[in-house]
């Protein structure tokens, strides 16, 4: 018994650390982040297969930056370079260079984070999606519910939507989650706030958010069971790839990817999405809290990233996977006789 105490007090300090952690207030200002490689099982270094994944990489992040850490969403550019925003107002941002070397590094904070009318309530960003085509950014507010929409540069913000859905909502429990679909609507996700059939309350706008006229649809995702959702991305085919995260005694963290299409959204109806990989132990996984998807030699690549609360007991961590898109939807598929069009 007194072997598995100390075993027990980590994982509750990890329980607590993953509602809020704790920042030190003796400022750095370094721009650098460290790259460390990671093993997806340090006990199995040949493993690579994780359900519909195949691991193709992993690191530690690190920066004595005060403000780096608490990664709760993340972008990728161009394949490699990645933009990620932290639950402390922070935008950080890297470049993956030739033979994964970390290039180009920034720690900055988000517009509207400081000033004379923001407090702490106006810096819990916690769910981030991106318009290709434009390159403006949407991020998803905590506490002060809220969606922010910024220019491509992320230099300012071009609009802000208070959201009127969330009143009642812990300050805790807002959106999580945003996701733009190809047609430019948006789906929404909460983390902890659930509906009267205990799905998690989600919502599908009919354009921006931020744009007077965007039309809700609410409706329900039936989380995993244990799980709740943390981040969501769009795929090539128009489905939504969801990461659901779990924290839980003795296990730890864990966490599922799953699937779900957006035309199965129905108002007011709860919808079960499709999983396709855990991450548990002794596989490599922290606070999975950011996710990315991009497309390299026609392989989709799946981007995976941590948040560690900003206490020496996590670690960000960056995971690099190919995705096997299992039951790919029709209109992704080749018709038949296609083949002797193009010959």
């Amino acid at each position: 018994m007194r072997k598995r105490l100390p075993r027990l007090a980590l994982l509750l300090l990890l329980m607590l650390a993953a509602v809020g952690g704790h920042r030190v207030y003796s400022r750095n200002y370094s721009q650098q982040i460290e790259l460390v490689p990671l093993e997806l099982d340090e006990s199995d270094p040949d493993r690579k297969k994780v359900g519909t994944l195949t691991f193709l990489n992993a690191w530690e992040l690190r920066s004595d930056n005060s403000d780096f850490g608490g990664i709760s969403a993340l972008a990728v550019i161009d394949n490699n370079r990645f933009l990620a925003v932290s639950d402390a107002g922070a935008l950080i941002g890297f470049t993956l260079g030739q033979s994964n070397r970390m290039e180009d590094s920034f720690i900055a904070a988000l517009p509207g984070a400081y000033g004379d009318e923001a407090d702490y309530r106006d810096r819990d960003s916690e769910g981030m999606t991106r318009d290709p085509s434009s390159g403006r950014i949407w991020v998803s507010y905590e506490a002060r519910h809220a969606i922010r929409r910024f220019s491509p540069s992320l230099g300012r913000i071009d609009g802000t939507k208070r959201l009127t859905f969330t009143d009642g909502w812990k300050a805790n429990g807002g959106v999580e989650a945003i996701a733009r679909l190809r047609d430019g609507r948006f789906v929404l996700f909460s983390e902890t706030h659930h509906r009267a059939d205990s799905s998690n309350s989600a919502f599908l706008y009919s354009g921006d958010p931020v744009e007077a006229g965007s039309q809700t649809t609410p409706f329900g995702y039936r989380a995993p069971e244990g799980y709740r959702p943390t981040d969501a991305t769009l795929l090539p085919d128009g489905r939504l790839l969801i990461l659901n995260r779990r924290i839980g005694l003795p296990q730890g963290f864990s966490a599922k990817l799953a699937l779900l299409d957006p035309a199965k959204i129905e108002s007011d109806k709860a919808i079960t999405p499709q999983v396709i990989a855990t991450l548990a132990s002794p596989l490599l996984v922290d606070n999975m809290e950011g996710l990315a998807v991009t497309e390299e030699n026609g392989r989709i690549i799946v981007w995976m990233i941590s948040d560690d609360n900003f206490t020496p007991l996590q670690r960000t961590i960056l995971m690099q996977f190919a995705l096997d898109l299992p039951n790919k939807k029709p209109e992704a598929e080749t018709a038949p006789g296609f083949e002797t069009l193009t010959k």
